[in-house]
């Protein structure tokens, strides 16, 4: 048991959870315009966020000047939906807005010390067709967060570092501040707010980590396995904010073994590796169907593209996971004379489509409540990121000047107490991580590419079982271990709705598959689902997707 519990009150104009790329961006931002702010990170925001490695592109530039319309011609151009598995899963307005802003972001973060141009003085364009075609960016951010967060910190907002929020403060509907714990120390920290900006990140650790390995407490994810248990999304949904698209996920092909190279990096300016059938014959057909015709497994060879294009793969790798090399060279593993074995990856992120449903201004179906970077429903990749955390900073302090002093209710501050420090005084209980994996494996079982109603039924009855007879049960005996008893409770409820989601909806449509529904329904045309907890119960509602509001354009430089 934690003797002698401190409780701390703060009390700010604006507190940002999560300090990844978009939470560095929105804080610093609004902190220039001369408003108080607090940024909370569960970890350390030097490398925090899942560009804490590193990052090497900054992707999606469209023409200068590029309209609303143009943009819409544009995307419809590129296909149905591009990446984002459909056109029906998109908030256009706000997606323009992270798009046409990506030159006028990448300004503000030059100004912030990110560098943005390479060595000879200039951009490295690398036209990447899995980014749909975008002109992208290759840039060196090995260092970028720990730039942020002096940035940050040289703007004068106070960071509250090893500290995880636990939920949402709402008075009269509108979302007041947050509690959180110190997961060092045991501290619980209320923080009231007139603004709460949310960048956790996406939600991935209901799924098993894509990458096979041999041990089952396994945390290897694509995304940075602490920013994916999707706090955010879950502390906005027990809040009564609505989450949008949770029956999504992203599927296709990548590299079985991808700790020697990521999948990502052997292709752009129009110059792609080799795909090659078992027997070594070249291929352009789809992995799937060469799996129907019995050629598979089938790789991608690297063997033939030129020494300066290698050159730079590997320029552009190390800036994201420079210990791959080092990995690869101890397995005797060449690219110039190996072969890359592909795998089809089975669903291992709710990113892109899913996550916080919000306007425009990015703000939530909550007052006073805002979501920037993944946690964002249709937002992907770092530019996203820089560009939703900079708008929503730079707009915050007209909103905040005019909001009143926020007020909290004791008796839900004392009910978040307890549910922080109940696993501590639960003696042979559940271990944390046994209940995720368990959830993990419902996921895998019954939720995976191909989905069908009898599995998802009896899906939603194993989490739930899960939910009523383990969660409560979960022990702790350490802060750190009650940060995990908090995360999975994220887990587990954002896994129900992943079921309920993919359940509600009967067809298929981009990249979901109901095996008992193979058609796209007409009916499912322009609406989005919703999920909300109305009076403790889980609520699906179907709504007309936001028309493009043609007035918008880009920021001023």
């Amino acid at each position: 048991m934690l003797n002698n519990i401190q409780e701390s009150v703060l009390e700010t104009d604006v507190v940002v959870v999560g300090g990844g790329i978009a939470g560095c961006c929105a804080a610093a931002k609004a902190a220039e315009s001369g408003l108080k702010v607090i940024m909370i990170e569960k970890s350390k925001s030097d490398r925090s966020g899942s560009s804490g490695q590193g990052i090497d592109h900054y992707s999606g530039f469209f023409p200068a000047g590029t309209t609303p319309q143009q943009f819409l011609d544009i995307w419809k151009n590129m296909g149905p939906g591009a990446f984002f598995g459909g056109a029906d899963f998109i908030n256009f307005s706000r997606l323009y807005r992270t798009i046409v802003n990506r030159r006028w972001a990448s300004d503000e973060l030059e100004r912030f010390g990110v560098p943005m141009k390479w060595e000879h003085g200039d951009y490295e364009v690398a036209d990447i067709y899995y980014h749909g075609g975008w002109t992208t960016l290759r840039v060196h951010w090995y260092n970028v967060k720990p730039i942020l967060a002096k940035a940050v910190r040289d703007r004068g907002v106070k960071v509250l570092e090893r500290t995880m929020a636990v939920d949402l403060l709402t008075n009269n509907n509108k979302v007041t501040g947050i509690t959180a714990l110190n997961t060092r120390t045991g501290e619980f920290s209320v923080i009231k707010a007139k603004a709460t900006v949310l960048g956790t990140a996406a939600f991935s650790r209901c799924f098993n980590p894509e990458t096979p390995q041999p041990w089952k407490y396994k945390y290897r994810y694509h995304w940075c396995p602490a920013s994916v248990s999707g706090d955010g999304w879950a502390m906005t949904y027990r809040a009564g904010g609505e989450i949008g698209n949770m029956e999504q996920t992203e599927r296709g092909y990548r590299f079985r073994d991808d700790l020697t190279m990521s999948y990502g990096n052997v292709r752009g300016d129009g110059i792609e590796a080799a795909r090659l059938t078992w027997d070594g014959t070249e291929t352009r057909r789809a992995g799937a169907e060469l799996e129907r015709q019995g050629k598979d497994p089938f790789y991608y060879s690297l063997t033939r593209i030129p020494d300066d294009f290698q050159k730079r793969i590997e320029v552009a790798f190390a800036d994201e996971r420079l210990v791959s090399f080092k990995i690869a060279q101890d397995r005797g593993f060449n690219p110039r004379t190996h072969h890359y074995e592909m795998m089809e990856n089975r669903p291992n992120q709710l990113n892109t489509p899913p996550g916080i449903t919000a306007d425009v201004h990015f703000q939530s179906t909550l007052s006073g409540l805002y979501a920037v970077g993944d946690c964002l429903s249709g937002t992907h990749n770092v530019a996203a990121a820089a560009v939703s955390g900079l708008i929503v900073g730079k707009e915050l302090y007209d909103t905040v000047k005019k909001t009143s002093s926020p007020v909290v209710k004791q008796a839900k501050i004392e009910e978040q107490k307890q549910t922080v420090y109940s696993p501590m005084s639960v003696k042979d209980g559940t271990n944390y991580v046994e209940l995720e994996c368990a959830i993990r494996y419902a996921v895998d079982r019954y939720i995976s590419s191909y989905k069908g109603e009898g599995k998802l039924r009896e899906g939603i009855r194993r989490v739930g079982s899960l939910k009523r007879e383990f969660l409560p049960k979960l022990s702790a005996e350490n802060p750190h271990e009650l940060m995990r008893c908090l995360e999975v409770r994220n887990i587990i409820e954002m896994t129900e709705l992943h079921f309920q989601a993919s359940l509600d909806r009967k067809e298929s449509r981009g990249n979901f598959t109901r095996l008992d529904y193979p058609n796209q329904d007409a009916k499912y045309d322009g609406l989005l689902l919703n999920q909300t907890l109305v009076n403790g119960k889980s609520v699906i509602e179907w709504k007309k997707a936001e028309p493009m509001d043609m007035s918008l354009r880009e920021e001023s430089k």
